[in-house]
């Protein structure tokens, strides 16, 4: 590497490597971190991701299994999967011997199944620096290929006005076009949860329930994760952006989505371990995410209906039984 990377990306899987891409053809000098070495050695010689044949990393993407130089850049991105941070960061930290941002931005999507927190809340008080997020209606094949999208930049109040749009600006390319936010938890939690309601939409998919009943799901869904994250100091016009009407859409309908992939696959009669299994080394984020989600409903008072049948479906309730249970809820005003 010739000079200091403008941006590290810590995480080698596929949405790590699409940002890198995304970035690096605009411009940015990106050191991409990431375990095992063999992997991200064979990356740096490949030149390609295997979940990503189409897209050739660019010249300025520099691959690397020692993170000394991305501990360089002035701005990390985390984009390990949900459940990996609190295990990760804390050795990776013990390598940066002291070396910190001027902040973090993750691009993970999900509630941490163990302590029910968001990745930011884990992330600022362990790092001691700022902590965003990046998410929305985003395939990574997709950004890698240079198809145009959109997407969420979500910052804490902590950083003024003016510096946020020279954020905005630096991870905007010609093809990604970056929207500022500053609800943080809402763009979060509207990440998180849009997960566990597209397995729910892979399942009225698999079961032929037709496209009311798919509808019906995604209107309620949307009205369910609002509640969630209005109560906890969201904001509801994030309910119904890119973060969360937009990447519930695209999760619960678009073919390439793995959580609906998944309750597809249970609905079809699989068993959620097969259905997991499946997926080889893709995670299923919101099979670790429904608990989660509903421990921390539960904490503040609100009711997740559909949250609470794929909780069942993954403890392998019938779905057709799931599918009774919510027809059959008391009647309600919208």
């Amino acid at each position: 590497m010739n000079r200091r990377p403008d941006l590290a990306v810590f995480g080698s899987g596929a949405w790590g490597t699409a940002l890198a891409i995304a970035w690096a053809r605009d411009g940015a000098n990106v050191a991409i971190w990431g375990h095992p070495a063999d992997a991200v050695e064979a990356l740096a010689r490949t030149r390609r991701h295997p979940r990503l044949p189409d897209s050739e990393l660019p010249p300025s993407v520099h691959p690397i299994s020692s993170p000394d130089e991305a501990f360089k850049a002035p701005i990390w991105i985390s984009a390990l999967p949900t459940q990996l941070n609190p295990k990760v960061w804390p050795t990776l930290l013990e390598q940066a011997k002291g070396a910190r941002p001027e902040l973090l931005i993750h691009a993970s999507k999900g509630i941490l199944q163990e302590s029910y927190l968001r990745v930011s809340q884990v992330l600022e008080p362990m790092l001691g620096v700022p902590v965003g997020a990046l998410s929305g209606p985003t395939f990574a094949d997709e950004v890698a290929r240079n198809n145009p999208s959109a997407i969420v930049l979500a910052l804490p109040e902590s950083i003024d006005d003016a510096r946020a749009r020279e954020l905005q600006a630096l991870l905007a390319t010609q093809r990604l076009r970056v929207y500022l936010s500053r609800d943080v938890v809402g763009v979060e939690l509207c990440g998180a949860l849009k997960n566990v309601l597209a397995i729910a939409a892979g399942l009225v998919e698999a079961l032929e329930l037709g496209h009311n009943a798919k509808a019906a799901l995604i209107t309620r869904g949307l009205a369910e994760m609002g509640r969630l994250v209005e109560k906890l100091g969201g904001h509801a016009e994030t309910v119904t952006g890119l973060a969360g009407m937009g990447d519930l859409f695209l999760t619960a309908t678009g073919a390439q989505s793995r959580n609906r992939r998944f309750g597809a696959m249970v609905g079809s009669g699989h068993s959620p371990k097969a259905a997991s299994d499946s997926m080889g080394e893709q995670v299923v984020e919101g099979v670790f995410t429904t608990d989660a989600a509903l421990s921390l409903a539960r904490s503040v008072g609100v009711e997740l209906p559909i949250t609470e049948e794929v909780s069942r479906l993954i403890q392998g309730a019938d779905p057709l039984e799931a599918v009774a249970r919510l027809m059959q809820r008391s009647l309600k005003s919208e």
